[in-house]
């Protein structure tokens, strides 16, 4: 399935609860980091060093418990999120 390319600045939802993988300090592993429908905003993309052709998106999701501000950037497959259109 191919995905929209997205740039930074651009505003996406999560399309599934993310949990640590054991990547994200300062979390435990398998912890939920960001529930399914939140609001993020993509900071940079990339992909990995051994596969160019993996994405992966740096995103800053909405605080659960203050939507007003960004949590840390998290590492995000294509897969795990969408863009949302211009309204």
């Amino acid at each position: 399935m191919p995905y929209l390319p997205l740039k930074p600045g651009d505003t996406i939802l999560s399309t599934k609860d993310i949990v640590n993988d054991g990547s994200f300090p300062n979390a435990e592993e398998n912890a939920l980091l960001v529930q399914s429908g939140t609001r993020g905003v993509v900071i940079e993309q990339g992909h990995l060093e051994d596969n160019e052709a993996k994405i992966v998106y740096l995103v800053k999701f909405e605080d659960i418990n203050n939507p007003a501000e960004l949590g840390p950037p998290i590492g995000c497959w294509p897969e795990d999120i969408t863009m949302i259109p211009d309204a």
